[in-house]
């Protein structure tokens, strides 16, 4: 507490209050460097895992539709040939 009551008798009330902004800015500078990108870092790391998931849940579904399509056209085609028989 004498420190601080030096400081401020040296240089008096608004060069130590600037001085003690200044301080707290610096410390919420470092708390917003140190804690919030690491926060960040850890859910774009999640939000990434989600997204690569979704993309491959993407192509297996598109496999599976060209598959049922290529089904489907093969159960028409069988049946097109069928007809086609009876009418003969």
């Amino acid at each position: 507490m004498e420190t601080i009551v030096e400081i401020i008798e040296r240089v008096g009330v608004p060069v130590a209050m600037c001085m003690a902004f200044g301080y707290f800015i610096w410390k919420q500078n470092q708390f917003i460097q140190n804690e919030l990108q690491k926060e960040m870092r850890e859910s774009f790391t999640r939000l990434e895992g989600i997204v690569i998931g979704l993309i491959n849940a993407l192509k297996k579904h598109t496999m599976d539709i060209k598959e049922l399509k290529a089904s489907y056209k093969a159960i028409v085609d069988i049946i097109q040939k069928l007809f086609n028989k009876k009418e003969k």
